[in-house]
């Protein structure tokens, strides 16, 4: 009896003592999720699910899985996150949420995947599925699960199951048995592009010039190289099947310039320019200086210098409509003229600008770009205020109006993108 008793007491102190620790445990583990939260809102998801690990640790609770499984899908790792959420299935009690997320398993694991093919020797055409779907090298994206891949060249045939999950990039390699075309046989290979004139060679052999060149080759692997006075060589390679047309375009650029679907944007610059024209309604001629700053489409500009016989100061902003060499574009601003007469009355006043026209990139380089500007647009200047000959405080006040017509030239210094 006394033994009991003892026991009975023990017990009793053993969970006294174990309430203050699992209160603090508890605590503990809402500071760890609340700040796994706070890392969510920084997009710091590795942080994050460090967090949640920890909370889940401390105090085991269903929203920390489901945290933990969505963060890894945030950061590509859908395998990891596919394995979490199952996590969150067994321990969370039934709801209808459980159903959501168990189909979104199975979306994360049928998500598209790059397939990559590959074949000895190269120009195998591709079957996914019984499907044509290009030839070798072949790595385009296909949707997850089970599926067959075939590749055929020359009339031989060799296929093999693949089963792509969780966006996992895989590749498949077949080696071919190499075929000897066929004596006498051959395939056409073209090669088209600017600047008129350049010199194609094929193996080291000169084959003709650009606009366009057919040659008749060896089916097989080729080199082409194309050359020209002032601009970068061009070199590539290509496999030219039996009886077919093999096309490769050329894009030459001048020496010091970058590739036209490289890297040839501004991204950032320091932009001067000069500009010239008319007032269409017949109040004179305009000359304007333009400093300021230009970003891709984007650029604004301080404006200075005689608009309509006014001194006039522009503040600019413009935006090209397309990323292009030739693009239109729209701006709008605010503008302040002035002037004084042959007896010393001052005039002045500002309002609202508005512009549109064509954007033309002559050139572009390593460091910079010269443009051509057409514009045109429309000035409103309703509080001119003109100082009554012979007073010295009283002003007349009226409403101008100027249609410039004008070009520009302007030169962006600044980095590549």
């Amino acid at each position: 009896m006394r033994a009991l008793a003892f026991l009975f007491t023990l017990a009793l102190v053993t969970l006294a003592l174990s309430r203050p620790a699992l209160a603090d445990s508890r605590e503990e583990a809402r500071q760890a999720f609340a700040a796994g939260q706070a890392a969510d809102k920084a997009k710091d998801y590795r942080t994050a699910i460090e967090h949640y690990l920890r909370a889940y640790e401390l105090a085991p609770h269903h929203f920390a899985l489901y945290n933990i499984a969505t963060d890894y899908e945030r950061l590509g790792e859908l395998r990891e996150a596919a394995e979490w959420f199952n996590r969150y299935v067994k321990e969370a009690p039934p709801s209808p949420e459980l159903d959501r997320v168990q189909g979104l398993i199975v979306t994360l694991k049928l998500r598209p995947a790059k397939l990559t093919v590959t074949t000895r020797p190269v120009g195998a055409r591709v079957f996914i599925d019984g499907q044509y779907s290009g030839r070798t090298p072949f790595a385009k994206p296909v949707k997850g699960g089970g599926r067959r891949v075939a590749v055929e060249l020359d009339g031989q045939r060799d296929e093999r199951d693949v089963f792509l999950e969780f966006g996992e990039p895989k590749t498949i390699e077949f080696t071919l048995r190499t075929v000897e075309p066929p004596s006498g046989a051959t395939g056409t290979l073209e090669v088209t592009g600017q600047p008129v004139g350049a010199s194609v060679a094929v193996d080291d052999q000169v084959v003709g010039v650009l606009p366009t060149t057919r040659v008749n080759v060896i089916p097989g692997e080729h080199t082409i190289k194309v050359t020209s006075f002032g601009y970068t060589p061009y070199e590539t390679s290509t496999t030219v099947l039996v009886n077919e047309v093999t096309t490769i375009p050329i894009v030459m650029v001048r020496e010091g310039q970058l590739a036209p679907d490289g890297p040839n944007t501004i991204a950032a610059g320091y932009l001067l320019g000069l500009g010239a024209g008319v007032d269409l309604i017949g109040n004179g001629g305009i000359v304007l200086f333009d400093f300021g700053l230009r970003f891709g489409q984007y650029d604004g500009a301080l404006r200075v210098g005689k608009a309509a016989g006014l001194t006039s100061v522009d503040l600019l902003v413009r935006v090209a409509l397309w990323k292009a060499r030739f693009s239109p574009y729209i701006g709008a601003g605010y503008s302040y003229i002035s002037s004084k007469d042959s007896s010393g009355n001052g005039a002045g006043g500002s309002g609202g600008e508005f512009v549109g026209g064509l954007r033309v990139d002559l050139s572009r380089s390593v460091t910079g770009s010269t443009s051509l500007i057409i514009e045109s647009g429309f000035r409103y200047h309703p509080d001119i205020k003109t100082l009554v000959p012979g007073t010295a405080e009283t002003y007349t006040t009226r409403t101008g109006i100027i249609i410039p017509l004008m070009a520009s030239f302007q030169y962006t210094y600044g980095r590549q993108r």
